[in-house]
């Protein structure tokens, strides 16, 4: 008979991820009709976004990481991933969904507005906001011919 599935030491619940990163909501003396611009931007959240959940953040547990043998840590570190994969910042999911309703991508670019702030991210400020290298790491190691 099958083993049951044993919780590895270092893991976390569901419950107990989601409590270190903090949901934030907008104060509530912000209207969240003062998100948009427009009534096109207002009704375009409310149909296709207002309902609809933010997964919880997703984030690496060093400290899990360094009591077992995992090859992947080397490549994240060699990568300089391990500081962008870590984060644990507060989420405003409305502002998510407002920036994501309002979301166009325009050669490469991605350009949003909320509050009435227009926000255009480019790869060179992509990079720099999230301390992410543009250039990827040379191979080390060796390959197998099969």
């Amino acid at each position: 008979m099958a083993e049951p599935l044993k919780k590895r030491k270092g893991s976390s619940s569901q419950s107990q991820r989601h409590s270190e990163t903090q949901e934030m909501q907008i104060p509530s003396s912000i209207s969240s009709s003062s998100l948009f611009s427009s009534e096109e931007q207002r009704i375009r959240y409310t149909n296709l976004f207002s309902f609809g959940s933010i997964i919880d953040p997703k984030f690496i547990d060093m400290d899990f990481f360094s009591n077992e043998i995992f090859e992947c840590i080397q490549a994240f570190e060699n990568s300089n991933l391990i500081p962008f994969m870590s984060l644990k910042l507060p989420v405003y999911t409305e502002l998510v969904k407002a920036f994501y309703s309002n979301l166009e991508i325009q050669e490469g670019t991605l350009i949003s507005e909320v509050y009435g702030i227009k926000m255009v991210i480019d790869q060179s400020l992509f990079y720099d906001l999230t301390q992410l290298s543009s250039e990827g790491v040379p191979f080390e190691g060796t390959l197998n011919d099969d």
